[in-house]
């Protein structure tokens, strides 16, 4: 890969993990519908760990731009999970009862990149970082959601900081994909289109089903403002060299609807 890293250097001047306060969020109380989608939240996050592991049996680890970002990622997204199970812990019987579990936790991310695809040097760590992007996208556009509807200023400022922090998350992983692009073959550009469009679900859809997952956010889809955003994925896809167009999340909400 050439060009340098900069957007590395983005990401590493402003990463840590967050800061929240554990006492003050162990005492709130939330909605069960809003604890059962704040406990599925903290699942993703953890599944963080699992694609890690799996980036580095790929080889991802020896990536100049992946290695030193995919370590720190997990770090920060695992603090997010802790955050998310201190709030939902301590919820009563009724906001704990339904809670989504994981359907296949192997089901996510790089684990549905098709094994043969893997040996190819260019496409895999580009086709990562695409599906990395859109569930950054995804996980910054829901946390927003969230905190908009939190009752308790506590929790808004936390989800407020996973947000800005899934964000650059974002920016990351949408850099890298771009770079990507700009140097990889029309051929390679084909084969990485072929792949995406075979495996890409929204986040959380591998994790905890389809049915779970509609089940969970269908008040959410109905909500003209929220879809518009869940939309503007496929602009993001857009502006990655040789995916344009794809329109993964409007095929999708349009099955949906």
């Amino acid at each position: 890969m050439s060009g340098g890293i900069d957007y590395l250097e983005r990401f590493e001047a402003r990463a840590g993990l967050i800061t929240w306060d554990v006492e003050a969020l162990g005492r709130i109380d939330v909605a069960p519908d809003f604890a059962r989608i704040l406990h599925a939240a903290s699942l993703l996050e953890d599944d963080t760990a699992l694609t890690v592991l799996q980036c580095n049996s790929f080889g991802f680890d020896r990536l100049e731009d992946l290695a030193p970002f995919l370590p720190q990622w997990q770090a920060e997204e695992a603090e997010h999970a802790r955050a998310l199970r201190t709030v939902v812990g301590h919820q009563t019987p009724a906001a704990a009862a339904g809670q989504p579990g994981r359907k296949r936790s192997v089901d996510h991310l790089i684990a549905r990149v098709p094994a043969r695809f893997i040996g190819r040097r260019s496409p895999a760590p580009f086709v990562f970082c695409a599906l990395g992007a859109t569930a950054e996208y995804l996980a910054t556009a829901l946390y927003s959601e969230l905190a908009n509807r939190a009752t308790a200023p506590v929790l808004t400022r936390l989800l407020r900081s996973i947000a800005r922090q899934e964000a650059r998350h974002l920016a990351f992983f949408l850099a890298a994909a771009r770079v990507r692009g700009q140097e990889m073959s029309s051929f390679d550009g084909r084969l990485s289109r072929g792949v995406l469009g075979a495996i890409w679900a929204p986040i959380g859809v591998p994790t905890l089903g389809r049915e779970a997952w509609l089940e969970l956010f269908a008040g959410w889809l109905d909500d003209d403002h929220l879809r518009k955003r869940l939309e503007k994925m496929d602009r993001v896809l857009d502006s990655i060299p040789q995916l344009a167009g794809m329109e993964l999340m409007g095929t999708f909400l349009g099955e949906v609807a």
